[in-house]
């Protein structure tokens, strides 16, 4: 099309210049009151713990997608050739306050955020990198002390819908600051739409959309404490390439980690953990299996045994440092 084609607007270039810069204003008015109505409306709605997956309109919108394998991967310290990875709920903010009193020889003694998983705010002074480039990530591997952080994955599945999108904070202790956030994207990252009123989720409902999310092959996009452990630490090097892979109960592996880091080893420093009751339901079993086959067939020899293997009634009890999953009865 030659600019002879363009019709050109009846004006001066002064009024053509008054003209344009007033439908900018408006146009920047309207999207800003747009935004502030939304923003309310999102606040006001009430949180509905009888949602149904099945009834939400099946249609993909218009929103950002973050990849959770790359929050994650990879954390490195240069001074110490290090290399240090876990899932969320698999005891991570426990991984790096051990590494932190390491590595400056007293505890993480800061209050709220930056919380010590964000590694690479002011609070750790620069000691970690988090590299993205896969050319360096290839050159880095091979040669560093590798240490990642795992955890059974249907127990940890149980204890992420508990902390961060269980509708009974008031026996789980759910994060309700961030529950309808982690909700909402949820929802949207298994399909159903960004125009939810769903602010939690039941057990079962948690687990349909997270389902929902790897039969369409997008867990890489969920949020790091629910994303599986195939698509975190290990999305591009297997177990096998690792120097230890291992669970926040194991005292030797810590031990060789602190050595790591020129320190002596000692206990891991026990984070929290919600030791309520849940029912794990026929329903709710057969997703939980049908969603963790790939993890336990890619982690299952560093597993000492799958932690829930029948339905029934759970209790989360704590040991020191470790936690694990109790069957109390049976349906």
């Amino acid at each position: 099309v030659s600019t002879e084609d363009v019709p050109r607007p009846d004006l001066s270039s002064e009024d053509f210049v008054m003209s344009v810069s007033s439908s900018l204003v408006a146009l920047l008015l309207s999207s800003a009151f747009l935004g502030v109505a939304a923003r309310r409306l999102v606040t006001r709605q009430a949180p509905n713990p009888n949602f149904k997956a099945t009834t939400m309109v099946d249609t993909w919108g218009e929103w950002d997608l973050r990849r959770g394998d790359q929050d994650i991967f990879m954390h490195y310290m240069p001074e110490n050739n290090l290399v240090a990875c876990g899932c969320g709920k698999c005891g991570t903010t426990s991984m790096w306050h051990f590494i932190y009193e390491k590595k400056f020889g007293h505890p993480w003694d800061y209050r709220g955020e930056p919380y010590a998983q964000d590694v690479t705010s002011p609070r750790w002074e620069g000691k970690i990198i988090h590299e993205k480039r896969e050319a360096e990530q290839e050159q880095i591997m091979p040669q560093a002390f590798s240490f990642a952080l795992i955890r059974d994955p249907k127990e940890r599945l149980l204890s992420s819908w508990k902390s961060k999108v269980s509708c009974d904070d008031n026996q789980y202790g759910t994060d309700t600051r961030t529950r309808e956030y982690l909700t909402k994207r949820l929802l949207e990252t298994a399909g159903y739409g960004p125009n939810t009123t769903a602010t939690c989720l039941t057990l079962e409902d948690f687990l349909s959309a997270v389902q929902r999310v790897h039969q369409q092959q997008r867990e890489s996009f969920l949020d790091r404490h629910f994303l599986p452990q195939t698509a975190g630490c290990f999305y591009k090097f297997p177990p096998e390439k690792w120097s230890m892979v291992t669970t926040i109960t194991d005292y030797w592996a810590f031990s060789a980690l602190a050595q790591k880091l020129g320190s002596q080893g000692g206990p891991v420093p026990y984070e929290h953990a919600s030791t309520s009751k849940v029912v794990v339901s026929p329903r709710a079993l057969s997703m939980l299996n049908d969603i963790t086959v790939p993890e336990y067939a890619l982690l299952g020899k560093h597993l000492a045994t799958q932690k829930i293997t029948q339905p029934g009634v759970y209790l989360e009890q704590l040991d020191n440092s470790s936690t694990w999953l109790r069957l109390l009865q049976t349906e």
